[in-house]
């Protein structure tokens, strides 16, 4: 499994837009933390930075204790669009990473099966993605993240774009893949509710330049399912971090 480490770590765009400014928490081996904070805050910077696709302006920051210099298969990454290749259907966008990493067929085809079968994808392993839904496309986007065994899955509002039903049961779903795998996840939303039912710990983050505030382990019992959502301890957290985030707008 991974863990993940910033330590003072600032992010400064072109034009001096300061993005990020320290940035200091770790998300242990196996860990569910969620990232909640505002649009514009630097979330999916955060999220960038340690898939490799940006680098630090200062401080550091390591994965598994090694500085992240570039992208890896260590760390699966989901995107709020599954951003699926449409000329390949449901199997061959599932399977497209290890044929390129030149894994051996015997080892990955297994692998790939199995996670269609959590996905709940095996009868539309020879659909194209324009045949599905939503939700349907961003399955496939987390199994062809998780088919790489990723020590890490870095998700950036992956049920954002979808319907409220959709969305609730995907969040289920992702709940009882992690309870399963038990795969390091950090996960950037902008939803209460989300972080709450998802994650060990939520991380607060303030508006730009992002810093975390507050780090609020969430103490409800696993496994968790949608019916947490009306429970008492969820209400307790969720006023808990919702005056949090109204103290953090007054001050700006």
């Amino acid at each position: 499994m991974g863990t993940i480490q910033f330590s003072l770590a600032s992010k400064t765009y072109p034009g001096g837009v300061l993005a990020l400014e320290n940035v200091d928490f770790t998300v242990g081996e196996g860990e569910f933390v969620a990232l909640l904070g505002p649009s514009g805050c630097g979330k999916s910077t955060l999220l960038n930075l340690i898939a490799g696709f940006e680098k630090l302006s200062g401080g550091q920051m390591s994965f598994n204790g090694d500085a992240v210099a570039k992208p890896g298969p260590d760390r699966g990454v989901v995107f709020q669009e599954a951003s699926l290749l449409p000329w390949l259907n449901v199997w061959e966008n599932v399977v497209f990473g290890p044929k390129v990493q030149k894994t051996p067929r015997d080892i990955y085809e297994p692998r790939a099966r199995e996670i269609l079968r959590i996905m709940g994808l095996e009868a539309f392993h020879e659909a194209l993605p324009v045949q599905l839904s939503g939700g349907m496309r961003q399955r496939v986007g987390i199994a062809r993240a998780l088919v790489m065994q990723p020590k890490a899955l870095l998700m950036d509002e992956p049920f954002g774009a979808l319907d409220a039903q959709t969305r609730l049961s995907m969040q289920e779903l992702l709940l009882d893949i992690w309870q399963s795998l038990k795969t390091t996840v950090l996960f950037v939303t902008h939803d209460i509710d989300e972080a709450i039912l998802l994650a060990d710990r939520v991380c607060v983050m303030t508006a730009r330049p992002g810093r975390i505030t507050r780090e609020i382990p969430i103490d409800i019992p696993r496994p968790r399912s949608i019916n947490t959502l009306t429970s008492g301890d969820f209400t307790t957290y969720k006023a808990m971090i919702m005056a949090e985030m109204r103290g953090l707008h007054a001050q700006h």
